[in-house]
């Protein structure tokens, strides 16, 4: 067996939350409050070091003075605790934080998830794959038409864009149980190999 710290530490850690299967427990419980205090204690200092690096120092030795204005924004953030009379001011920085967000993300899921998408379906019928995309597009977008009483082709369509549709949950489906699958090998070989030294290749 290892003779580490930090394996041990390790090993019984996972031993803990793997009994869980078992029913709730007191081990169990102790690893996730140690889980959720040691999240909480990093983002405090990632936090903290924020503040210092891309605050403090730009703005007192760098002398980069346009710092002020997120420092202040921040520190509005805060004012409800300093009386409730202040509560008005936390939604000027909380403004910006949801506009430059939400702008954010619609561009990059407009790009990402319909130009993109869209670009790579109308690509030209050069290979069989292709046709196929283009064809299981259509017969999706086909199962969503209610405006109109469908056609016998047109419910002929729908019918194959519904099967593509669960096909496509199915994949998603398994793709997800695969990466839980692979989070259990590597525990259980961290616990085989590295710990009792069972797996000795």
């Amino acid at each position: 067996m290892s003779t580490d710290v930090g394996i041990w530490v390790g090993a019984l850690m996972t031993i803990a939350v793997f009994s869980y299967l078992f029913s709730e427990n007191e081990f169990y419980k102790a690893v996730e409050h140690i889980y959720v205090g040691a999240a909480a204690g990093y983002s405090i200092v990632l936090g903290f070091s924020n503040v210092v690096t891309k605050g403090w120092q730009p703005l007192v030795e760098g002398r980069q003075f346009q710092v002020l204005i997120p420092v202040a924004m921040g520190l509005m953030l805060f004012a409800p605790y300093a009386g409730t009379q202040y509560n008005w001011m936390r939604r000027i920085p909380i403004s910006f934080i949801v506009g430059i967000g939400a702008g954010i993300t619609i561009r990059s899921v407009v790009i990402e998830q319909f130009v993109k998408q869209l670009s790579a379906t109308i690509l030209p019928f050069n290979s069989v794959n292709n046709v196929i995309i283009v064809l299981g597009t259509l017969a999706v977008l086909s199962y969503f038409f209610f405006t109109f009483k469908p056609s016998r082709a047109l419910k002929t369509s729908a019918e194959v864009g519904k099967w593509i549709i669960m096909i496509t949950f199915g994949a998603s489906f398994g793709n997800a149980v695969m990466g839980r699958i692979s989070l259990l090998i590597g525990r259980i070989d961290f616990m085989f190999r590295e710990w009792i030294h069972l797996i000795k290749l």
